[in-house]
């Protein structure tokens, strides 16, 4: 290549020759240094890119003799800048396509970039955050001492993923989740950058999931309670119904005895409660207009009511039945209206109000464990002075009391009927603001009517009952109240002592009177093996528990019948009388 002008306009680029040769004339004409960046080609075809500085030489009479300069090939520099500009406008381009926040600040907490999701999060606009806005004026109060500590370990060069409360500019507050990192000069941290994410709706899914979880635990555990007092009350009111039998004619001691059934007759409702809250409540289920329900139901809790507090109703005439044990039910109406009740200091008001709604994959994204369909939604709203948001977590939870919640089991127990009767009930409140409690249930179109049955007399009988039952204080007493009603007993503790009874016994054994939890086996377990042996014995469930669950697949099985401890000598013998007249 010689260095002449031909040679150097033919080596420049097509598209630069016309504006590098005019700067080339104009250096010559001004004077001036020639500065350029132009592309050149080289003979193998390849294309360069070429930073040049040069200036012209003149003779004494100030004519141009020559242009002196360097050329510096500066390719590898100008690919590495068009790489560069392309990772940030990929990084800029991400960064402002994510939902979550992305930002960075300087070390005295400014912020160099927040993306629009930031904006839009935080509620500030860009101005404002890239303005007077710092870092820490969007943790919340609490915070601050945290998030200081935080910047300092990123400024030692540590990275922080932690969890912290966000306040907006409306003052609102959010749970976010930040990943932050140092940003480097040479080795210099100069500030940080990270990601926020808002968890807020995570964390209550969570928290709802642990206090699910918790509720599930209490509940088991409040079932296998319920079920040892039940065992312990069926030793109790038989020996009552015993003690009447011999004793029938000393008013005195029928007195007493009065007074004894009274008190067990409550510890039974109270199990009753404990049952329910462990999902155990639909005992006798029946259909029944649910806006005559709640008329009736407030009037049997109006004496409770202060006269200062004002009851409100509106039970339309057409809304729908439901099918639902009365008994349950009544305690869960009872015991919210009582609560709403003690919420009234004074004065106030407590509004019950019934709808007929239609849950559909729209309507049902605010309560996802309704299943779609026809559903009954009583709603009970006080004025009262209302529960914090503390209060509200343990509102379900058995014997959890306040002034506002009432007392006992009342809220605990309602949960676990409305579950157990496929409903649900949910509670908003504001400290000062009263409560609006709502519960939904299955509705049903028709209502039939199911005729009440004449109270019977004791009924006696015949026949052979093997009575299959671990405790043996329970064990005694039935046996005592079916021989006083006539049938011959056979006993066993275990289900393998029952099967061996069942296979030597060398008569007719009409009944087996089955309960569902023993040491050895569960009576599903035995249920199939007393019918291989007897098929045609009958067999009545019997349990601490209620009807749902192990009781029920018992019966789907096969089973004849099922009666709930704790019960009366008047109840087993209508049971009896009636499982033996079945074909």
């Amino acid at each position: 290549f010689v260095p002449n002008y031909d040679n150097f306009a033919t080596a420049l680029h097509p598209e630069d020759r016309n504006r590098v040769l005019e700067a080339v004339q104009q250096s010559v004409e001004s004077a001036l240094p020639f500065l350029e960046e132009y592309r050149i080609i080289r003979p193998d075809g390849s294309e360069r890119v070429i930073h040049s500085i040069a200036k012209v030489d003149r003779d004494e009479q100030d004519r141009p003799v020559r242009m002196v300069g360097s050329a510096i090939d500066i390719t590898q520099r100008k690919q590495d800048e068009a790489e560069l500009l392309e990772s940030e406008e990929r990084f800029r381009f991400l960064a402002e396509s994510l939902a979550d926040t992305v930002y960075e600040f300087d070390s005295i907490g400014k912020f160099t970039y927040v993306n629009e999701a930031g904006v839009r999060i935080l509620g500030y606009s860009k101005d404002e955050l890239l303005g007077n806005i710092q870092a820490r004026d969007t943790f919340s109060k609490e915070e601050h001492a945290r998030s200081r500590k935080d910047i300092g370990e990123i400024f030692k060069g540590k990275t922080i993923i932690a969890e912290r409360k966000f306040i907006r500019k409306d003052g609102t507050t959010f749970i976010g989740e930040i990943h932050s990192g140092p940003i480097y000069k040479g080795k210099d941290v100069i500030g940080v950058r990270g990601v926020l994410r808002d968890i807020t709706a995570r964390k209550e899914m969570e928290a709802h999931l642990q206090q699910s979880q918790k509720m599930e635990a209490i509940g088991t555990l409040a079932g296998g309670v319920a079920h040892q007092f039940n065992n312990a009350l069926t030793g109790i009111t038989g020996s009552l119904d015993l003690l009447e039998l011999d004793l029938s004619d000393k008013v005195s001691v029928t007195s007493h005895i009065e007074q004894m059934r009274n008190a067990s007759t409550r510890m039974v409702n109270l199990t009753n409660q404990l049952l329910a809250y462990a999902r155990g409540g639909k005992y006798q289920a029946k259909i029944v207009s649910f806006s005559g329900f709640i008329s009736d139901t407030l009037l049997l809790v109006a004496h409770k009511i202060k006269s200062s507090i004002y009851l409100e109703t509106d039970l339309p005439h057409d809304i729908l039945s439901v099918k639902a044990d009365l008994t349950q039910m009544q305690m869960v109406i009872s015991a919210i209206i009582i609560n709403a009740a003690e919420a009234i200091e004074d004065k106030g008001r407590i509004r019950v109000t019934c709808r007929n709604e239609k849950i559909t994959n729209e309507t049902g994204e605010k309560f996802p464990k309704l299943k779609q369909g026809q559903y009954v939604r009583l709603t009970i709203e006080d004025d009262g002075c209302g529960m914090d948001e503390e209060t509200r977590k343990y509102i379900f939870e058995p014997f959890f009391t306040t002034k506002i919640q009432g007392r006992g089991l009342g809220l605990a127990a309602a949960y676990g009927v409305l579950k157990n009767h496929d409903g649900l009930i949910s509670v908003e409140s504001e400290l000062g603001k009263g409560t609006i409690v709502t519960i939904y249930l299955p509705g049903i179109k028709k209502l039939k009517m199911e005729k009440e049955e004449p109270v019977k007399e004791l009924i006696k009988g015949t026949g052979t009952i093997l009575l299959i039952e671990d405790e043996e204080e329970v064990m005694n007493v039935y046996r005592d109240l079916l021989e006083r009603l006539g049938y011959h007993v056979l006993c066993a503790k275990t289900g393998q002592e029952a099967i061996y009874i069942a296979k030597t016994f060398d008569k007719d054994i009409d009944i087996a009177f089955l309960d569902i939890v023993l040491p050895d086996m569960g009576g599903g377990e035995i249920y199939p093996r007393l019918k291989k042996t007897r098929p045609k014995m009958k067999v009545i469930v019997c349990s601490g528990y209620s009807i749902d669950g192990p009781a029920q697949e018992i019966l789907d099985a096969g089973a004849h019948s099922f009666i709930k401890k704790p019960f009366d000598l008047k109840m087993l013998s209508e049971k009896l009388s009636e499982v033996l007249e079945k074909n």
